[in-house]
């Protein structure tokens, strides 16, 4: 059974955190996409938290490094939070490694975190019903 794929958006001032769950993977990538395409990138932090990915293939690689360069275009910082290790041999075996800033997140359940929550307005087929102020869920494969 495949894991479930989820991706949750939460807005702090001046940074946005997304936590990627699940297979990162060509059927997968389309739904972080959406996710990421509804996003305002200038001046802001662009946190992709990664710990709970539980693979990745060259399709997350493209869409990370898209994301690179739209981050720098924007005038936006990109920090890759916990790769867990088999993206980071991916990165080594492609010579991506040096490309992204790779960092740590605090879990999304420290009270610091969350009391610094904001709301996030999404819009088109990123939006999912059911989520709570701050933090959104976008359910996918």
């Amino acid at each position: 059974m495949r894991p479930t794929f989820d991706v949750d958006v939460t807005a702090h001032p001046g940074r946005t955190v997304v936590c990627v769950t699940g297979d990162l993977d060509m059927d997968t990538c389309p739904h972080l996409a959406g996710a990421l395409e509804a996003l305002t990138l200038r001046g802001q932090v662009l946190a992709l938290g990664l710990s709970a990915m539980t693979f990745m293939d060259s399709s997350a690689l493209n869409l990370l490094l898209a994301l690179r360069t739209r981050a720098q275009a924007e005038g936006a910082v990109l920090e890759l939070h916990e790769v867990p290790e088999r993206g980071l041999r991916l990165f080594d075996i492609t010579g991506a490694r040096d490309l992204f800033t790779l960092c740590h997140l605090p879990h999304p359940t420290d009270a610091a975190v969350s009391s610094a929550v904001s709301r996030l307005p999404l819009q088109g087929p990123a939006r999912t019903a059911g989520h709570q102020p701050g933090s959104h869920r976008h359910a996918g494969a």
